[in-house]
């Protein structure tokens, strides 16, 4: 296997996949600027494999988690409708055919293994344990922690019959200094204390070690997006209309409080967080498709 580090791109076994390093909402001005007839042409591109029938189809691409040529399927499921044609959610969908795993959680795996570079025996923790990236990195991490919220059921720190950990991302029962890498992917916008979930993550980090995590996240946005807050006595309310998030482990849910802007990567450095940074990704080969999607990483 052939690899390519830089921070433009990789290359595995000469797929390429792109890659944009930025610190702030004034650098991705610059970036839109210079890249608009490129950002122009990949939305044309994208809309070219649609097909005219809008059924569901496949795409062949290289999946990084199974490590060969597969394909991905694409269907309707979570679109919009644009112009009277319905637009695949691309970062929902493309499916791998052999281990499921879709556009996102494929992407966010290959990031996190050729970016970061963890080793086998690094203690990590990620906020979900009922998904397929956890039983992915389950295979391959062995002191890797994982956790659901699971409310006031049972104590967090402990177990649930189904040997789920209860873990409240506010109030982690672990000690300081514990884990090499922290993970969480669409997690903090349900969190109406948001700052604090962070401030959590950071006293458990090891100094020099990662938070690698993922969110809705508006690119033409300097500041964060508040939808919803709870106030003293625990009672939701709206300031935008109500937007719920799937959750595996509730059938009604799970309500989004939180659209992130720039000012996040600005919310991390007041934390004590360093180096905090957005990657926009895309590649064809490898089937990361719907625009330069972000990912977010920085160092305590």
């Amino acid at each position: 296997m052939f690899f390519k580090r830089f921070f433009s791109k990789f290359e595995v076994q000469k797929k390429v996949l792109k890659i944009f390093e930025l610190h702030s909402y004034q650098e991705f001005q610059k970036f839109f600027r210079k890249n608009l007839q490129g950002i122009a042409q990949l939305s044309k591109y994208e809309a070219s494999l649609i097909p005219k029938k809008q059924k569901s189809f496949y795409l062949d691409g290289f999946c990084y988690p199974c490590q060969k040529k597969s394909q991905f399927l694409v269907d309707f499921k979570y679109a919009i409708k644009q112009a009277n044609k319905l637009i695949p959610n691309w970062r929902e969908r493309l499916v791998c055919k052999t281990c499921k795993l879709n556009n996102r959680m494929r992407a966010t795996l290959h990031i996190f293994l050729e970016y970061l570079s963890p080793q086998k025996g690094d203690v990590i923790y990620i906020t979900e344990q009922t998904t397929p990236v956890y039983l992915w990195l389950k295979e391959r991490f062995e002191n890797l922690y994982a956790s659901e919220f699971l409310g006031e059921s049972i104590p967090y720190g402990t177990y649930n019959g189904q040997g789920i950990r209860n873990e409240n991302l506010t109030a982690l029962s672990f000690p300081e200094e514990k884990f090499a890498y922290i993970l969480s992917f669409d997690v903090l916008e349900h969190i109406p204390n948001y700052k604090k979930a962070l401030k959590e993550c950071f006293r458990c980090l090891k100094t020099g070690g990662y938070l690698y995590f993922s969110v809705p996240f508006l690119l033409d946005s300097p500041k964060n997006i508040q939808r919803a807050f709870l106030d003293e006595e625990g009672y939701v309310h709206h300031i935008l209309p109500p937007e719920y998030h799937g959750d595996p482990l509730n059938p009604e849910g799970c309500l989004c409080f939180y659209h992130f802007g720039w000012e996040l990567l600005e919310d991390l450095k007041n934390i004590g967080f360093k180096k905090a940074k957005v990657l926009l990704y895309w590649s064809r080969d490898f089937g990361y498709l719907g625009g330069y999607q972000p990912l977010f990483i920085t160092q305590k």
